[in-house]
């Protein structure tokens, strides 16, 4: 029985998730946490022993029983609980379409709902809240320019943190139309464009660094790429307001502040990778305190010139985001 539940398990993980599925790294990695999780669980809480462990053990009873282990016990959110049980679900659908003997069990398994989630706003920065967090990055230092240029781009590219840290000298195109290329979910690549002065910024810290095509473009002192936390540690010491400020709130500001700009959303949604505009439209929620302003005038006092330069010289932004 068991050897029944491994041989699923290896060919969801080995065949399906990577071959057919093309998931990413990151999404393989939290199924694999989950069912690591749900094993110890097993064993630990409903005193099973690991050899013993069958599709008989993994009823709706059971799976129940461990979401509220996890949010209860372990203080899960409830859209950690979510996701666990959407990695769940995900492996039950593709046991039942492979073997139709245990097409009930599934069934069972797929019924069980999603716990509803009132999800918080995520903290973003209004223009001058922007203004002032770059203003606190002193450059006096090299990893204080590295500083710089890093969080610079991350919110004029609108990257998540993960394509952040991927992001190779190659991925890097400088010339007279300057963008970067970023792997994203599904692993699908697109083009960002970046501001000119941001194309500055990366040239002069590229040459300070001599970093060559297959070098990581953000790495610390023993010249390993950065980790989400190191980041995440970098925004906390610089952040001078009151509000959580994390790496995906300069991918929501960016966001935002084209929306109050009055870009147009499907533009927008090409530039963060998102597959559906419905996605996007979650950023239109927020607070539009300068909707339908000019580009050029949004951005024209955001940044200090000796730091990143007003943005207001470059190409209109616009016309940018149709050439994605």
């Amino acid at each position: 029985m068991m050897n029944n539940f491994s041989k699923y398990l290896n060919l969801f993980f080995n065949d399906y998730l990577t071959m057919q599925l093309n998931a990413s790294t990151n999404t393989i990695l939290s199924y694999k946490y989950t069912f690591k999780l749900l094993l110890n669980f097993l064993i630990k809480e409903k005193n099973i022993n690991i050899k013993d462990i069958s599709f008989k053990d993994l009823n709706k009873q059971n799976i129940k029983d461990f979401l509220n282990y996890l949010e209860f016990t372990k203080n899960n959110s409830i859209s950690t609980r979510n996701q666990r049980l959407a990695a769940l679900k995900s492996f039950f659908q593709y046991v039942g379409i492979e073997n139709i003997e245990y097409f009930n069990a599934v069934q069972d398994i797929l019924n069980i709902r999603m716990k509803k989630n009132v999800i918080k706003e995520m903290d973003y920065f209004t223009l001058n809240e922007l203004e002032e967090f770059f203003k606190n990055i002193s450059t006096d230092s090299r990893k204080g320019r590295r500083n710089l240029v890093l969080l610079t781009l991350l919110y004029d590219s609108a990257a998540r943190i993960s394509e952040l840290i991927n992001l190779k000298i190659r991925d890097i195109k400088l010339d007279n139309n300057p963008t970067i290329s970023l792997l994203g979910k599904g692993k699908k690549y697109r083009n960002v464009p970046i501001m000119i002065k941001t194309k500055e910024m990366l040239i002069k810290y590229i040459n300070e660094n001599n970093l060559t095509e297959s070098c990581y473009l953000f790495t610390n002192s023993k010249n390993e790429k950065l980790n989400v936390r190191t980041i995440q540690i970098i925004i906390s010491n610089y952040n001078n307001t009151s509000k959580n400020i994390t790496p995906h709130s300069f991918r929501r500001s960016k966001a935002i502040h084209l929306l109050e700009a009055g870009i147009d959303i499907i533009y927008i949604r090409d530039l963060l990778g998102h597959s559906s505009v419905t996605t996007t439209e979650r950023y239109s929620k927020a607070s539009v305190e300068y909707k339908n302003k000019m580009l050029s005038k949004t951005y024209s006092n955001t940044f200090e010139e000796n730091q990143i330069t007003s943005w207001n010289k470059d190409k209109d932004l616009l016309d940018k985001l149709m050439n994605l």
